[in-house]
């Protein structure tokens, strides 16, 4: 018997983990409910989480097999789950997160020789695509030059049947907790992520390049929903829009390429998670307001485009890429609140919060040093709504206040031009040494 551990790979087509335990022998599937990520995020988070773990054990269930789920510390949990079904190795989509590895090295050590890690959270794994001399890139241009050169992976089908297995008699596969999530949740499950695919590769990916840079997010995928659980392979999703083809399709699959390189980033610079990726950023002046803090979070700044921003992600769970950069910049840049703060909350709101992601949006957002973004760009956030929301009708409907325009609705939080004054003096004083 072999046992599927599902993580960020919550689907059974291309899964190489599961593919290869196939090949083996029977096998079944399990997820744990982690209480180290559970019990630190949010009840949306969870509940989509929990909704999708639901889609995966129907999706094993429809071809004979059998997902488990158990709560609790997972170098605790698959010792005990292996010794129960006698199960001689475990399969896993390998995760690079510093608590992953932290967890997964854990895993490792109580079941010494018994685990197999294989790629498939990415189209290209954090440390496959590497420098001349073996060392990691900083910089996205190079990096993306390697990464398009580098040889497409092999897509796997998902099994059309799991073969027969036996468990001990009355063997509890283990409930799913049912929790309630604060906004709408799209639908659950590998099927309708790969219709969700569809839809976007026949209506909006040949515009995409035209698009994409909307503050209303109208002409993007939102499929990121699916890729940070890992319901939809990025693999097979990379391969389906370049058979589209044309411009909007490669400037889509050079996103997926971005989301590589976020991991790719994280898995060399681990520190990421708590520090500037040039520890130098630390030095700014940074504001400890928690009342700015608050305005920021609940969309009360009085800047139409940055209350836009975070009253829709409040409510929705998403945001826009453009979006997304607005309020980084307007929270490290202008209103100098401590960085780290400001993106554990931000990524706790997204239903798509992929760590990686996240963390290389802000840094570079931030003016941090990732890719070498120049300190020195700072948005103007009255000429940012003009430019991606030039009706105001995205304004208007989460500022109705603003009634569509992009000046202030009331006196702002910060002075803006004092604010951006103040950044550029300690930022230049930084950047000099």
């Amino acid at each position: 018997m072999n046992l599927v551990w599902h993580r960020a790979d919550l689907r059974l087509h291309d899964n190489p983990a599961l593919a290869e335990a196939l090949r083996t022998g029977p096998a079944v599937g399990l997820v744990v409910l982690d209480p180290n990520i559970l019990q630190n995020t949010t009840p949306r988070r969870r509940a989509w989480f929990y909704q999708n773990t639901q889609a995966l054990r129907e999706a094993y269930a429809a071809r004979g097999g059998l997902l488990l789920v158990r709560s609790g510390l997972p170098w605790e949990v698959l010792p005990r789950v292996a010794a129960e079904l006698g199960v001689q190795r475990v399969f896993a989509v390998r995760n690079s997160t510093p608590y992953a590895r932290f967890r997964d090295q854990k895993v490792g050590e109580a079941l010494p020789g018994r685990l197999r890690w294989l790629p498939g959270q990415y189209i290209h794994e954090p440390g496959t695509i590497v420098k001349p001399d073996g060392g990691g890139y900083t910089v996205f241009t190079p990096y993306s030059k390697r990464w398009w050169a580098a040889p497409e992976p092999v897509l796997l089908e998902a099994p059309a049947h799991f073969p027969p297995f036996s468990l001990p008699p009355d063997y509890d596969p283990g409930a799913i907790p049912q929790e309630a999530s604060d906004v709408p949740l799209p639908p659950a499950g590998e099927a309708a992520a790969l219709k969700a695919l569809e839809v976007f590769l026949r209506d909006k990916l040949p515009h995409y390049h035209q698009t994409r840079d909307g503050l209303a997010g109208e002409g993007v995928s939102r499929l990121s929903y699916y890729f940070t659980l890992g319901v939809l392979s990025p693999r097979l999703a990379a391969r389906k829009a370049l058979q589209v083809g044309g411009e909007g399709a490669r400037k889509w699959v050079n996103e997926l390429c971005w989301r590589d390189f976020s991991g790719d980033l994280l898995y060399h610079r681990p520190q990421m998670m708590t520090q500037a990726f040039d520890p130098r950023w630390e030095g700014l002046p940074w504001n400890h307001d928690s009342e700015v803090f608050e305005a920021w979070l609940h969309g009360q700044t009085g800047i139409p485009v940055v209350d836009a921003c975070m009253r829709e992600l409040q409510a929705t769970g998403f945001l826009s890429n453009r979006g997304r950069m607005v309020v980084a910049q307007f929270a490290v840049k202008l209103a100098l609140l401590p960085w780290q703060k400001c993106e554990r909350a931000f990524r706790n709101l997204l239903l798509d919060g992929d760590n990686a992601s996240n963390l290389q949006g802000w840094h570079w957002a931030g003016g941090l040093g990732v890719d070498a973004a120049p300190y020195f760009r700072v948005f103007n956030l009255i000429t940012q709504a003009e430019t991606h929301d030039p009706q105001g009708l995205w304004l208007k409907r989460w500022v109705p206040e603003s009634g569509g325009r992009a000046q202030p609705y009331k006196t702002p939080v910060i002075d803006l031009d004092a604010a951006r004054r103040r950044y550029l003096a300690a930022a230049e004083g930084i950047a000099r040494g």
